[in-house]
């Protein structure tokens, strides 16, 4: 992180906006990683010592050059006193582990690849695990990155990244809310601001999803990058209505922070088209603006992330192609169920009202500022309205064509999409609440309230402090006693099974999530030498035991494990298996041996966690 600052200290210069330095920064190396792993044989490991020799370099040009005068880098003023007051929130993610459906299926294997084969996949290498290769590498490169720095591969690095940059986003959200106070100089160096900014983009924020922020999902830092590029736009848009010079500094700065918003997610390009659109209608309609001088730093915005995105896309057509998300044959769309699919989407929303009335307002509003034309909060709000409007556009349009006839009309992970967007809204909504404080003068009004003293900024460092030993329960969501026993029967496979066996998952309840668990305990083991393989989700109820014999050869199973045993299942087996234990087995050539069995840990029902 403090390489990162440097980077995007020294490239943004002495009139940039240094709350966005770590962003910037970070944009920069993970993109000059994702094209040098592209169009080079060079090792990642090379790439990783010259950065962090370049970032000492950058650290001492920066230092020279601003040590007078410039702008802290990163905010560093604010930062440290944020640093501190999470201290309790920090360690309690550094506890945790992966726990996630996602994070065994793709984020994870992606990073692990990174890890052990110093490249990119490519046809050139082991096939790679992952149910996505070819999706962008931003978040791997991340995690790649701190267990490089670590020397061992760190598992839950992707959700402390996540935390850490939430953090880091908090001195750009306060930037937002002081401009709406008009606030003099110095707040920056005060307790009590630090931490309503973590509150702000934590507690207080419609999107905080714990097992999207605290995991190595790509949702949480999608929104986060997408606030800082929002907020970017609509301060480039300012300078351009006040007549300043072209704010040529925070076009670049934009640039290089959407290097690394390009490259976390597939379609990440589609928000990114929503939000430049949106700008250049403000511009548009904007008096004080002229389009012209817009349309001039376009190029300069959108040179990093083309060229990110581009080198992706090469690779991805030489090493990866059909190994991602894509659109359905035009048979397979879902027109006949559009209706019902939109039914289900108001549904979802119905259910997070808070985020959703948000949203729905700033967008009305921002319909009407277009209408209308106002300036202030209303330039902020047709940014978020027309992005808010057109990505759940395009939501509704891809469940028809591309999420297939089981997940379309359940409009699945509908609200885990739009938490992508909320950042940026909750930023706004923020702006929007900071200048009804001053007009209304709330801030005297609750001085007034505490007998002339001003309780709120103790309060919230209390708050911040305080909130994640309270909820420590709730928060840590990783601890689950079932999630527990499949990871443990997975390690146990891992070690223990002879070289090339064939394990089959017997798990007759499950969705695939054991399946997957008890893979990512197989693929961790350093290149995987004894060439274990898996049968997902197996199926022996309403079969015979000379089908399931049959099939075992053919097959050449050598084994299986049985998650659960339910009505039904051990006369196909032939045993007498228990319940509520997990069951090892071993194929004899002619019917199963039980080899191991495991006891459940206080809970009987294997599919009892919550999330």
């Amino acid at each position: 992180m403090f390489c990162f600052g440097c980077y995007g200290a020294l490239a943004g210069g002495r009139n940039r906006f240094a709350a966005v330095d770590i962003f910037a920064g970070w944009g920069l190396v993970t993109g000059a990683f994702t094209i040098a792993g592209v169009l080079s044989s060079s090792a990642f490991s090379w790439l990783f010592y010259v950065f962090l020799a370049l970032g000492v370099g950058a650290a001492l040009v920066v230092w020279r050059r601003d040590r007078l005068g410039g702008p802290v880098p990163g905010s560093f003023e604010l930062m440290w006193r944020i640093g501190i007051i999470s201290l309790p929130l920090l360690i309690l993610v550094a506890s945790m582990k992966a726990s996630q459906w996602d994070e065994f299926s793709q984020w994870l294997p992606n990073a692990i690849f990174l890890f052990r084969f110093d490249a990119f996949p490519s046809s050139e290498l082991p096939l790679s695990p992952s149910a996505f290769p070819a999706y962008p590498h931003g978040g791997a490169l991340t995690t790649y990155l701190i267990s490089r720095l670590s020397g061992f591969f760190i598992e839950n690095a992707g959700g402390l990244a996540n935390t850490v940059m939430l953090l880091c986003f908090a001195p750009i959200y306060l930037s937002v809310v002081v401009r709406g106070l008009e606030l003099e100089t110095g707040w920056n160096r005060k307790w009590g601001y630090a931490a309503f900014g973590v509150l702000g983009v934590t507690a207080l924020s419609t999107v905080f999803v714990q097992k999207l922020i605290f995991t190595a999902y790509a949702d949480t830092p999608t929104a986060i990058l997408l606030g800082v590029l929002g907020v970017l736009v609509w301060m480039i848009l300012d300078d351009l209505a006040k007549g300043k010079p072209p704010p040529v500094t925070l076009a670049w700065q934009f640039s290089m922070v959407c290097a690394l918003f390009i490259n976390f997610k597939q379609t990440n390009p589609v928000l990114f088209f929503f939000l430049l659109a949106a700008g250049f209608l403000v511009a548009l309609r904007d008096p004080d603006i002229k389009v012209k001088n817009f349309l001039k730093l376009l190029p300069v915005m959108v040179i990093a992330p083309l060229l990110v995105y581009l080198a992706w896309r090469y690779h991805v057509s030489q090493h990866l192609a059909g190994r991602e998300f894509s659109l359905q044959p035009y048979e397979n769309w879902l027109l006949p169920q559009a209706f019902d699919i939109l039914a289900r989407m108001f549904l979802i929303a119905s259910k997070k009202g808070f985020y959703f009335v948000m949203m729905a307002g700033i967008s009305i509003y921002g319909i009407w500022s277009f209408v209308r034309y106002r300036g202030g909060f209303g330039r902020l709000a047709i940014l978020v309205g027309c992005i808010f409007l057109g990505y759940n556009l395009f939501l509704f349009v891809m469940y028809i064509a591309a999420f297939g006839a089981y997940e379309g009309p359940r409009a699945a992970s509908f609200w885990r999409y739009n938490t992508q967007l909320g950042i940026l809204g909750c930023t706004a909504a923020a702006y929007g609440g900071a200048i009804l404080w001053r007009k209304f003068g709330a801030g005297k009004f609750v001085r007034d309230l505490s007998g002339g003293r001003n309780f709120l900024p103790g309060l919230a460092i209390a708050l911040v402090v305080a909130l994640p030993i309270l909820q420590v329960e709730a928060l840590r969501f990783d601890v689950r006693p079932p999630k527990d026993h499949m990871r443990m029967v997975g390690q146990y496979l891992a070690e223990a099974l002879p070289a090339n066996s064939n394990i089959a998952i017997i798990d007759p309840r499950g969705q695939g999530l054991a399946s997957m668990m008890v893979k990512y305990e197989m693929i961790i083991i350093p290149g995987n030498p004894r060439n274990l393989q898996l049968s997902w989700r197996y199926h022996v109820r309403g079969r015979s035991f000379e089908d399931i014999a049959k099939d075992v050869r053919e097959k050449k199973i050598t084994h299986a494990w049985v998650h659960e045993i339910i009505d039904g299942m051990n006369g196909p087996l032939g045993l007498d298996l228990k319940k509520y234990q997990s069951h090892l087995l071993e194929w004899t050539g002619t019917g199963w041996r039980l080899l191991k069995s495991w006891p459940y840990d206080g809970y009987q029902d294997p599919l009892s966690f919550p999330d």
